[in-house]
Order: C-alpha cells, then structure tokens, then sequence
C-alpha cells in the first residue's frame, strides 16, 4: 500500500516554481491548446508542426498533462455577463440566473492542459542518505535568494523562448498545485475540486498543504482475503481526513504501437479517444525526454555493429534467427536514414500514462475495457500492468522522482512522428465570452458555447453570421435567440418577418414595447426623401425606384428621374418626398419645354403611386428605428426567387408586384444600415430570414457588405439564413462574415454545398456529408418528428475559424424560450421544442443528458 504523502515530491512552491524534496525545481505552466476539430489537413499539419518544435526543445524529465476537470458553474456566468452591465439590462440578468440551474445539471467538464519543466536544482550538497529522511530534507523557501528565483525564472523563458508561442503558456498559481493534488486523490469521485484557471498573485505554500491519503493498490481492503491478494488491477485511494468517499482508479499504458505506423491525420491522435467516456474521469500525462540526432546516429552504429557480431555468430545456425537479425537490420537501416536526412530531428522517449477514476470499481474497470477496445481501433494494445499501478500513478505528479515503471513502459520515436500525437489540441469552438447559446458535442466535455456577439464588435471584430439549413431544421429559431439576447443586453435589432403566421410577430409580442409593421397595412412610411439625411436621401430613392418602375440609369427618363433627386433639382423642384416627385413629374409632363421623359416619368408613378401608400402617403410618419425591438411583416408582399433574381431573362420580365415588393424589402435594409451603423452607442442586429432577398439585389448586395465590413466599427452586425450558401452566400462581404452555422440538410447537393461553405474539405473528410444528413436532428418515427433532445443540432465554424459540432440550447428563461417557438403552439409544445426552459429544461435533465452523451459518442466515433 502506497501512501499520499510519501508520494507527493513537492517540499515548497513559489509561485509556479515548485522545489521537491529530492532539490529538483519544476515551472509549471497552462498550456492554450491548439484548435482542432473538424479542421482542414493542411491547418492540422500547422498544428504537428507546432508540437514539433515544442517536443524538439523540451527539457529532459518534461511532463506534459492533459487533466479533465469539473467546470464551473460560476466561471461560466462570469462568462455570460462579461461586458454586460446588468443594473441596465434586467432581462439579461433573469436570463443567466436561469441559467444556472440548467449548467449544473449539464455538468460541463473541460480538459486543463499543463507543462511542467525542469529548470535546475538546489541543495546538491545533501547526501543521498540524508534525502531519505524528510524532516532533514525539506527545501526552505524561505532561504532561496530572489537571485536564486531569478535564475529559475531565466532558465524556464529561456526554454519557452525556444519553444516559441504557439501553445501561449501562462504560468500557474500556487492554489494549482494543491487543486491537482486533491483532484488526483479523488479522481472519478464526488465532490471533486474545480480548478483555479484563472492566473491568480504568485503566492507561496508549503508541503503542508496536501493532504495525506492511502493508495490501496489491488483495493485489498475490498477483496477480503487474507491469504491470496488481490491482483486487480486498480487503486482505491482512500484519505483519511475526509468524509468524500473512495476513489477507485486504474492507470493504463501503450504496450505496442502499430509495426506500419499511425497515420496522420486521423490515425496518430490516440489521445482523442479518452474524452466523452460516462461518468468517470479520465486524465493522461507523457513525461518525456530527446536526444539529438548526432546521437542517435552514434547509437545506431553500436547498435548495427552488435547486430552484426550476432548475425556472424548464428550464420551456420540453422533457424528463423538470421531472417529475424536481417529484419532488425533493416529497420535499423530505415531508422538510421532518417535521421540522417531529417539533421533537425530528435529521438522522443515517452511514457505515457492513462488514469481512470471512477466512484465504484465496477465503473473504473467498465471504462477501463472501453478505451481497450477504442484503441484496438487504431491498433494500440493498452494494459493495466499489476504491480507498477502506484509507480504509474505517481507519473501524473509534477516533480515526482523517476521510477522503473517509467523506463519499463517507455517508447522511442522520432520527434515528427511523436508529432502527430498532438496532444495539446481542443475541439473547443465559440467565444471566451458571451452569451451561451449551447454546448459542444464534438469534444465530449459538453462545454457550454459562448457567441460574444456584442463583445466580438467591442473588440474590432466582426460580430455577423449566417445560417443554412432546410425547412424546420431550426434556423428560424437561431435566428430569433440571437435577436432576444441582443435585445436583453441592451442593443436593438430590425427582422424581417415573411412567415404566413407571424411568427417574428408571435415572437416581439414578449418583449416589452416592441413595434410590428406591416407592410401591406403601414403605420409608418418608408419614404426615402423622408427617412434619411438630404446628403443621401437622393441617392437611396434612386436606388429603390430605378428596379422599382423598371429604369435604366442611362435611359432619358432614368437620367430625368436623377436629375430631379439632385441636391439642386429637389430644392429647384420643392421636392421633400416621394409624392413631391410625382407631382413634380406631372408639372414637368405639362410644360411643353420639356421632353417626353417626363411624361414617361408621370405615367410609370402613376401606375403605382395609389398602391403603394408606404411610399407616397404624406400622413404616414417615417419610420424610426428607436424601438428595441422591430419586426417589418412582408408576408404579403410578392418577391421574386432567387433563380428570378439571377437569370437576366426572368429579372426583366418581373411583374410589378414582385419589383415592389424588391425595392421596399431593400429599403428596410437600408434603413436599417443608416440607423445602425451610425455611432450612436448602441448594437444594432439586422435580420434577414430570406437571405437571397438581400444577396441577390445590387442594393441589398451593398447592404450585406457594408454591415459585414463596417459593422464592427458601429457595433453592428447582420444575421442572415439561407437553404443553399452557393447561391446566397456568395462575393467577398460573405467570405467576411465569421461566424457560419449549419443545420440539417438532407438533400445531399445542398449538404454537399453546406459543409464546403463552413470550410470542410470532403475529400478528407467523406464521413461529414452522411452525419449532416442523417445524424443531425434526425426525424425519426412514424410521425417523422424530431425528438425534442436531438433539436437544434449543427456544425459550425466561429470568428477563430475552428469547426466544430453542438446542439443550440435556446433561452434559459421559460417565458423566452415559449416565445421564440417558430409555430404558435401550445406551451407543452414550445417547451418540448425549445427543451430547456428554466423549469421545462430540468425536468427531464436525466433524459436529456443520456441523450447528449450517446449523441457525442457518435459524433466522436
């Protein structure tokens, strides 16, 4: 039986500088791991190269650490409200309250990355046998020198330096070594600690601070006997002190790796397979250590020699040895030549080590046979070695001494193929911040995913984004919980509703003060000459009204019609609106001086001055987007398709009813870019739920561009949806938006268009195309009906352009969450759509969460 405290090396730490007993001092550091995912190969090689020259300028005794820990729930809302002042956004408060209890009950994990390094050593002059004692040998850290510190502190960024940033290390707090501690003593159980990330004042503490505990290996006090022992291979760690019940663990190691190698990607990152296990914990640690090539090299030739004295030994022996010597030789030789051309390379040794922690033993030794079988996948024979279980253990400890176990259970292997590992790589996906809209799937952790999209425009980044998807597969739904979290923290946003049943309606109607138009019956008018500034009300009317009355801008009556919305012919001619034009035009037809243009002019307004009273009713007042919440119904209005809108033949024989309802759904957006992109300290998000009614147009084109260019200057941004990106997204302002959401698509042309839009490459990555169809909110059942916990699946691809998969959430708050339901409907039926009001979410929390566990399984596998 091993105990705790004989097993925990640190005598004293001084900030991230740790000092063992055996005078060893260690800096430890967090590690940003690098995005991976769904990512294209070419950036997953960035990545190898990244570790590679991590691993090529390590130090001897390295220890590299991937810890799967609890998050908080706190820590999240911290995120939530980051930049939000919530005295002035009492919605926004109600809604992370709310949130609270459905985050427990999700309980999110995440994976902590760590390096530990050697930087030097101190008290060299005590005696091996005066080391055996602890109470002669404990390093004072009160004597260390602040040179001595400085000294430390050089030597550890003279390795970083030579590492490079790619992984950002950030040194660690005093209080993570203590959490470390105590979290691998109660691995796996109840009430494990959550981990201090956030880089706190370098403190000090002392050996006094760890617990003890007791490490029962084979869990002997379990089995009963007395006689024969048990060889089980786990640990039950018991601590004394402490009312937590026992942790019960296993540690596994690589015996073998594949003969013909791991291919990469796809084939080398075995450590991928420990996350998304149940109910267990599941940490890895790989100390490690290099040699240069010029030694390896040396080493080969002893080694060839030796191969050599052995083959001149058994050369009249009649046996299988000469073919097994020649095959060894070979090796060699390939092992030899790659060195020699690679002069960079280094020979990596590495123990890895897999620690299992679970509340019972059956669990542990369950997941045990799981990852066995995962890895039989990639060909990697793993075992639990009796005997060595403590030893390995022990690994996981930062500063711990070498032991057998170490060299026994190593591995040798050039420095680009232990690149391929990647260990320090996340499918985290989202904003360190903001609100959360779901959680990750991809990663098995069930991260809850932050979308800052007020934050992103504070920061200078460009806080809009897109969505695809077929009918009912939960655009609409994305579209409207954006829009409520704009409007809880405080912005303001404009959608444009074309639903038969009002469905944005439906929505504004729970929000306070909220105005609905529509178009068909107007309370307000859309006069250009009369919503915007005289600088440009000119031009914005000619832009409406030249697709509008079908007019070339090179034509006579075209050139008439921009002469008269001049700053000179409005003034010249009294013109202050649209209805001003028109009876401008009829005065110009009557005075026989002028040309026929103008009677051109007349007759084509007249045509449409009674039918169009949004334009040419002078008791309307203009709209003003001032309301927090506005929804233009356009349910009534004829548009053209988006084949209409990009076949030249079928644009020019457009009815007039389709070029009205064009030119009005262009000039909401271009209402909405005057008032949202002006400085008037406010976020504004314009909303289209039809996107190939802003893409396709000349103006609507210009207004897309300029949100998704110029929004993060103005705090703005635009939202838009679309069946089929290739069509609707297309041009350089599309390529600017960042944030791309993809949801179900089951036709396999426009899932095929989906996924290449999001950035995945599908010659790579075949297997995406059949999960978008067929895994992503699966309709299911005789009704064909989508389960209330697989809604509001996707991929997506965020501002860091990492790709990865989640499940979109919905509001927290009950009341929100009912509103934001596409189809009015009961409220059982808004609550199973949305699964996750503050009352309607927690009531089937086991259910829910056994069904996002599988779903993630799949998604890993």
């Amino acid at each position: 039986m091993g105990y705790g405290r004989d097993l925990q090396p640190t005598a004293a730490i001084r900030g991230n500088l740790q000092f063992t007993h055996s005078g060893l001092v260690t800096a430890t550091y967090f590690i940003n791991p690098q995005g991976y995912g769904l990512r294209k190969a070419s950036d997953k090689f960035d990545v190898k190269l990244a570790h590679q020259a991590l691993i090529n300028n390590l130090p001897d005794g390295s220890l590299l650490l991937g810890i799967h820990a609890r998050l908080d729930t706190l820590t999240v809302l911290r995120k939530m409200v980051e930049g939000v002042d919530l005295d002035e956004c009492e919605d926004y408060a109600t809604e992370v309250m709310d949130s609270f209890e459905r985050i427990s009950a999700l309980g999110p994990r995440t994976r902590i990355f760590l390096l530990s390094i050697p930087v030097g050593g101190i008290n060299a002059g005590i005696s091996s046998l005066a080391r055996m004692w602890r109470s002669t040998s404990t390093v004072d850290a009160t004597a260390v020198t602040r040179a001595e510190l400085d000294k430390f502190d050089q030597e550890a960024n003279t390795i970083l330096s030579r590492v490079g940033g790619d992984f950002d290390p950030i040194p660690v707090p005093a209080a993570l070594f203590q959490w470390l501690w105590e979290h691998y003593l109660s691995r796996g159980a109840e009430g494990e600690p959550v981990a201090p990330t956030q880089v706190g004042a370098l403190d000090d503490a002392t050996a006094a601070v760890f617990r003890s505990a007791a490490l029962d290996e084979g869990a002997q006090a379990d089995s009963g006997r007395r006689v024969r022992p048990s060889f089980t291979p786990v640990i039950k760690v018991v601590q004394p002190d402490q009312v937590a019940q026992p942790s019960y663990q296993a540690m596994l190691t690589p015996r073998s790796f594949p003969y013909g190698g791991m291919a990469f990607p796809g084939g080398s990152e075995f450590l991928s397979v420990l996350d998304g296990l149940v109910d267990v914990t599941v940490d890895w640690g790989m100390r490690v250590s290099t040699k240069s090539a010029e030694q390896v090299l040396k080493n080969n030739e002893l080694g060839l020699r030796r191969l050599g004295e052995q083959m001149d030994q058994r050369d009249t022996e009649v046996s299988f040895a000469q073919n097994t010597l020649m095959s060894k030789a070979q090796m060699l030789a390939e092992y030899n030549q790659h060195f020699e051309v690679n002069g960079g390379e280094s020979e990596v040794a590495f123990t890895t080590v897999i620690a299992i922690g679970a509340k019972s033993q059956e669990a542990c030794l369950d997941a045990v046979n799981t990852l066995k079988r995962r890895y039989k996948r990639y060909q990697v024979e793993m075992t639990a070695p009796v005997g060595a279980q403590v030893d390995l253990w022990s690994m996981l400890v930062p500063g711990s001494p070498p032991r057998r176990a170490f060299e026994d259970f190593a591995h040798i292997i050039p420095s680009d193929m232990w690149a391929g590992f990647v260990p320090f790589t996340s499918a985290e996906i989202g904003d360190d911040s903001g609100p959360v809209i779901g959680v990750n799937l991809l990663s098995g952790h069930f991260e809850p995913i932050h979308f800052g999209i007020m934050e992103a425009a504070l920061h200078d980044l460009s806080a809009s984004f897109a969505v695809t998807g077929e009918l009912g597969s939960g655009k609409s739904y994305f579209l409207k919980l954006m829009a409520v979290l704009v409007h809880d923290m405080g912005g303001q946003f404009l959608a444009i509703d074309r639903s038969q049943v009002g469905e944005w309606e439906h929505f504004a109607s729970s929000i306070d003060q909220a105005v609905v138009i529509d178009l068909s019956n107007p309370t307000v008018s859309l006069d250009p000459l009369r919503l915007f500034d005289p600088r440009v009300a000119g031009e914005r009317a000619l832009d409406s009204i030249l697709p509008l009355l079908d007019l070339s801008p090179t034509s006579s009556t075209g050139a008439a019609v921009a002469t008269m919305l001049s700053l000179k012919g409005r003034s010249e001619h009294r013109i202050y609106s649209m209805l001003d034009l028109y009876q401008a035009a009829q005065r110009l037809r009557d005075d026989a001086m002028h040309g026929q243009e103008y009677a051109d002019l007349a007759a084509r307004l007249g045509s449409i001055v009674e039918r169009v009273p949004v334009l040419f009713d002078p008791d309307l007042q203009p709209l003003a987007l001032t309301a927090a919440a506005t929804v233009i119904r356009s349910h009534n209005l004829a548009l053209p398709s988006a084949e209409e809108l990009t076949t030249p033949h079928l644009y020019n024989r457009l009815p007039l009813t389709k070029r009205l309802g064009t030119a009005l759904y262009e000039l909401v957006g271009v209402t909405a870019r005057e008032a949202f992109l002006a400085d008037n300290g406010r976020f504004g998000l314009l909303v289209g739920d039809e996107a190939h009614h802003f893409t396709q147009t000349q103006v609507g084109a210009a207004v897309t561009s300029d949100f998704s260019r110029d929004g993060r200057k103005h705090l703005a941004a635009i939202g838009l949806a679309s069946h089929d990106p290739a069509t609707d997204f297309q041009g350089a302002a599309h390529n600017l938006i960042p944030n791309r959401f993809v949801f179900r698509q089951r036709d396999e042309v426009l899932a095929r268009n989906s996924l290449e839009w999001l950035g995945v490459d599908l010659d790579e990555a075949p297997y995406l195309l059949q999960i978008l169809r067929e895994e992503t909110s699966p309709p299911v059942g005789a009704g064909r009906q989508v389960p209330p916990e697989r809604r509001g699946e996707m991929f997506m691809r965020d501002a860091l352009s990492r790709i990865g998969r989640g499940k979109v959430l919905g509001p927290a708050r009950a009341d929100r969450a009912m509103a934001i339901t596409s189809t009015p409907t009961s409220a059982e039926g808004r609550t199973a759509l949305n699964g996750n009001g503050a009352n309607g979410a927690n009531g089937n929390v086991a259910g829910r969460l056994a069904a996002l566990e599988q779903l993630s399984q799949q998604v890993r596998s």
